[in-house]
């Protein structure tokens, strides 16, 4: 098993990731690690009809989404929350972006050169869409799965294997989803299990 080195050398060559290539010593494995990673990607995101970032946001309703909830437990929240559901949404998407290009990409984007849309609803959904469509495309490019031992930089710079990365953003949706569907609950004045009523 490969393991990420934080050696000098790595740290000093971590600009020149296209030239890290583990691919020569490591025998021919398929697709099986590929595609088992694309349905728990999509399961994250869409499909699971429970915990799925998309059905979670979707559920939200309009008056809901730059609402921050009228109470909260403090333990969970602190003396008031920071971020509404537009703001966990838009956190999200932007790290999709990032990843996909970390892991895919030339590795040249920085947080700070990420643009924004604009935070209307119907936006915010469309970049979030685009930033899962870019990072599912560049792990079903993948033609063997070999080439998810190739080493890339993180959004921190240091070297991971493309499966660490993409195993990341798949923890990451399911996270941030179950926040959501917290948050929703709170603005709804929801208590214990109960998630509130339902969309009109």
């Amino acid at each position: 098993r490969m393991r990420v080195s934080t050696s000098a050398s790595v740290l000093a060559d971590r600009h020149d990731w296209r030239s890290r290539d583990v691919r020569r010593t490591l025998p021919s494995m398929t697709r099986i690690a590929i595609e088992t990673l694309l349905r728990q990607m999509d399961a994250a995101y869409k499909n699971d009809p429970f915990s799925a970032l998309r059905r979670n946001v979707e559920s939200v309703r309009l008056e809901e989404w730059e609402v921050r909830p009228a109470t909260w437990n403090a333990d969970e929240f602190g003396k008031q929350p920071e971020l509404s559901i537009c703001d966990l949404t838009l956190h999200v998407a932007g790290a999709k972006h990032m990843y996909a290009d970390r892991a895919f990409g030339d590795a040249s984007l920085e947080w700070t050169d990420i643009p924004l849309p604009a935070r209307d609803m119907t936006s915010v959904l469309a970049w979030l869409e685009e930033g899962h469509t870019l990072l599912r495309e560049g792990l079903a490019a993948l033609g063997d799965d070999v080439d998810l031992a190739v080493e890339r930089p993180a959004p921190w710079r240091l070297p991971m294997r493309r499966e660490q990365l993409i195993s990341i953003m798949i923890s990451h949706d399911l996270y941030h989803s179950g926040e959501i569907n917290r948050q929703r609950s709170l603005i709804r004045g929801a208590a214990g299990w109960d998630r509130g009523p339902a969309p009109a």
